[in-house]
């Protein structure tokens, strides 16, 4: 009797052994995409906001979405709160008044910051590059970007004809 425990002890160990590392390989990092910082105006009044998507082939939800404005770390909300869908992508946002945004980065009013995202599916961290791009919300601001054929954006409304 003991033999046969010893055996299917063996057994089980063997097999485990084998397949515990198929199951974490078959895990499929998250990515991160469209992290930007868009701006918007009204007068002289700016609004920010950072803005990154989740996707995950494997359908899980992240541990948490953070945001590195200038090195400080931010928490990312959801921009639909009912959205757990990472499949096809959830849209974190991190909106900032111009005076909030300043007080973490001050370097900012001379259009100067650096940020990147960051975030954990529960098998691992990942990140983007550091970004500092300023992007102009053509959408939340009721305009229609024109490319040309240099690639330099007009907007719709601010084009003369």
């Amino acid at each position: 009797m003991r033999k046969i425990f010893g055996i299917l002890v063996a057994i089980i160990f063997s097999i485990s052994i084998f397949i515990m590392p198929a199951s974490a390989a078959q895990n499929t990092p998250p990515t991160l995409e469209g992290g930007v910082l868009l701006y918007t105006f009204e007068g002289s009044t700016f609004t920010y906001k950072f803005q990154v998507t989740y996707t995950d082939a494997d359908g899980d939800i992240p541990a948490y979405m953070f945001i590195y404005i200038n090195g400080s770390r931010r928490i990312m909300e959801k921009q639909d709160i009912k959205d757990n869908n990472s499949k096809d992508g959830i849209v974190y946002v991190l909106p900032f008044s111009e005076e909030d945004l300043f007080k973490v980065a001050p370097k900012a009013r001379g259009w100067e910051i650096e940020y990147w995202f960051r975030t954990n599916d529960g098998h691992g961290p990942v990140r983007t590059l550091i970004s500092n791009l300023f992007v102009l919300d053509y959408d939340s601001m009721g305009l229609t970007p024109i490319n040309s054929a240099a690639g330099s954006g007009f907007c719709s409304r601010c084009a003369s004809g």
